[in-house]
């Protein structure tokens, strides 16, 4: 197992779209702390309208912010990774290749999962990094003041907590787009369908609530909202546009317990459908 996992990193690591994705996160990143000290020096004399965007670019605020801009942008940039992790192996027909030098399908696809995993992870701390160069960056040109107050042990912990919150919101998607590459034996289905499922739910989610009566309580049972209720637990002073949260969230023990159903159901039907099915045909 640790043979494949090595294995499927080193494919990663060798292929161009891993590091033009890793750039394009960092670009992400760099841009939109550009904007926050443009939109603080604007707004400059304006009341207190600077402020909490001026709370933004500090350092006790990487974290949080850095994070609530993963989970859509994160979720893109995954969804393309796992994708054509398993996709590319149908389009350049070395998926035959791969099971003969694998032990059993199973390993190979928790290889494959685990890999992306632990890109994944890898890609969150680096964007943290820049958060941070940036914050310091910003504060410096701003000329806002260093303050180092709010390294305590609890804020350590929770913004500890808060990453691997964020990471377990990402693992539904990540797993749907992984299903439906295994489904239609190619990234392309992955992709659209891994993408489009969270574009198109939040949308589908606020009719839903409209509605009324028992409709208006199908959205506790989809992802997006479970998924928000996991998310509005980090803390950012300033409402950003990528975040979104609904006055109607289900309670924390429902939300964790209906990503890791949507989890189960994902990589189990993932799994049933590729050792089922003759990869020649």
């Amino acid at each position: 197992m640790t043979r494949l996992i090595s294995a499927e990193l080193f494919k990663l690591r060798k292929r161009s779209m891993t590091w033009v994705l890793l750039f394009v996160l960092i670009g992400i990143i760099v841009v939109f702390y550009l904007v926050l000290l443009s939109i603080a020096h604007g707004t400059q004399g304006i009341g207190q309208g600077s402020e909490p965007t001026q709370n933004m670019l500090g350092l006790s605020m990487v974290t949080p912010f850095v994070l609530s801009l993963l989970f859509p942008f994160g979720i893109i940039l995954s969804v393309i990774v796992i994708t054509s992790s398993i996709g590319t192996e149908y389009n350049w027909r070395t998926i035959r290749t791969m099971l003969i030098c694998s032990e059993s399908r199973l390993k190979l696809l928790c290889a494959k999962l685990i890999a992306v995993g632990i890109l994944m992870l890898i890609g969150m701390v680096i964007g943290i990094a820049i958060g941070f160069v940036m914050s310091v960056i910003t504060t410096a040109i701003g000329g806002y003041a260093f303050d180092f107050r709010f390294a305590t042990g609890e804020y350590l912990w929770n913004q500890f907590l808060q990453f691997w919150r964020s990471f377990y919101v990402l693992i539904p998607y990540v797993l749907l787009g992984f299903l439906f590459a295994v489904i239609g034996r190619s990234s392309i289905p992955g992709i659209v369908l891994g993408i489009s499922e969270f574009l198109l739910e939040s949308m589908i989610t606020a009719f839903l609530y409209s509605a009324g009566d028992w409709i208006a309580e199908i959205p506790k049972y989809l992802l997006t909202v479970n998924v928000n209720a996991i998310n509005a637990l980090g803390k950012v002073p300033v409402k950003v546009p990528v975040v979104s949260a609904s006055s109607q969230m289900p309670g924390l023990p429902h939300a964790f317990a209906t990503v890791a159903v949507y989890n189960l159901v994902f990589i189990v039907l993932a799994i049933y459908i590729f050792r089922k099915r003759d990869v020649t045909s």
